[in-house]
């Protein structure tokens, strides 16, 4: 007789927060492993700007909002874990700025500025003296306002592989497909190469969870996707890690940009923000030429002439919610299946412990059996494969 593998818990997907649920699962002992269809980190992880945000993005139009408040300690947790402690110690990772900005084009609005000096934002944003003005805006052609954030940006592949090297030997790669029972219940996964069981089944695929519900008829759960289309610059080009504030649209960022090194030297400014968002409806060649008049506008100083562009089109995956960002992360337990989203990267942490929470199994205190299938490999940025 065929021996059939069993573990207490297994997941399904391989970017932030099934790596993330794996460390922690691991940590506390239950049996774990998870299945990632193409690479680690391929689809929505690497296409995010690694921002560790405190949601002061969210409070624009001059008060705080619920998509605010739900994420202003994630920073904190985030630092923690950084540093050695917190919820999942990542001693190790690097950040590749530990500081964000937030600059306007002009002076800010007085209820806005007002709104950053009230105790309802205290710590989370500073404004910042000419003197203090981090290099990129310490040019005579800058003359807007310039406030330092709590926010950071976390290299992402770094993220992943730190994450998978401690479990590497419970990560493969396969195409999964739920078994279902008449009433919903997952009763096992088709890997491909045989059945896999479980006490606990786990969908944190992203974008991947839709086609992981399809069968299930019993469910509510219904997926959105929000598009955009980023901007990627490489060339010689200064850091720059800041929301670009425009006094014409001051309640959303016009631009958002992290900048990631390249092994050639040179450094991709990844932008989004307002423009990957109406630019889903741009080809290509008109996004650019957008971006292209945006930087010029908002860095007259900066010489794009020889530099090289593409984009990126991706979805945000999330629970439905009315084509609307939901405020926090997304966990819902349906026998013995937990569906999650965390909505964003730095809600990671969160997401975790709703997941736990959600789990009522009693650690088996051993490793997983090793599994007939090939490892799952982390994948490359979208810089790295447009470049």
């Amino acid at each position: 007789m065929t021996h059939q593998p069993h573990t207490q818990i297994a997941i399904i997907g391989g970017g932030i927060s099934g790596l993330w649920l794996l460390n922690v699962l691991g940590n506390l002992g239950y049996s774990v492993v998870l299945l990632e269809q193409k690479a680690l980190g391929q689809a929505q992880t690497f296409a995010s700007q690694g921002m560790i945000h405190g949601g002061i993005k969210y409070a624009l139009g001059g008060f705080t909002t619920p998509a605010s408040e739900s994420i202003a300690n994630m920073p904190e947790t985030w630092r923690q874990c950084l540093a050695g402690s917190g919820p999942l110690p990542l001693a190790g990772v690097n950040t590749l700025s530990d500081a964000y900005y937030l600059f306007s084009d002009g002076s800010l609005g007085s209820k806005v500025t007002a709104f950053f000096g009230s105790k309802s934002v205290r710590g989370r944003v500073t404004a910042l003296a000419s003197s203090d003005y981090p290099p990129l805006f310490a040019n005579p052609q800058f003359s807007g306002s310039v406030y330092q954030l709590q926010d950071m940006v976390i290299d992402t592949p770094a993220l992943v592989n730190a994450l998978a090297a401690p479990y590497q030997a419970h990560i493969y790669q396969c195409q999964a497909e739920l078994i279902r029972s008449s009433t919903g219940e997952v009763t096992g996964i088709d890997t491909g190469h045989g059945i896999l069981t479980a006490d606990c089944y786990i969908l944190s695929a992203g974008a991947g969870n839709a086609a992981l519900l399809a069968n299930d008829h019993q469910t509510t759960i219904t997926m959105q996707r929000r598009p955009l289309q980023q901007v990627m610059v490489k060339g010689q080009l200064p850091a720059a890690y800041a929301h670009g504030v425009s006094l014409r649209t001051a309640a959303k960022p016009r631009v958002t940009i992290t900048t990631h090194p390249c092994e050639d030297g040179d450094n991709v400014w990844y932008l989004g923000g307002q423009l990957a968002e109406d630019g889903v409806d741009r080809s290509e060649g008109a996004q650019i030429d957008k971006a292209r008049r945006e930087l010029n506008d908002l860095f007259p100083w900066i010489d794009l002439a020889a530099a090289d562009w593409a984009t990126l089109r991706v979805d945000r995956a999330e629970p439905a919610n009315d084509l609307q960002r939901p405020d926090s992360p997304f966990c819902q337990r349906s026998h013995n299946t937990i569906t999650c989203w965390p909505i964003k990267l730095t809600l990671t942490p969160m997401l975790a412990d709703q997941v736990c929470a959600a789990i009522d199994l009693k650690p088996a205190g051993c490793a997983a059996e090793p599994l007939s299938l090939s490892p799952a490999k982390p994948g490359k940025t979208p810089w790295a494969l447009a470049f």
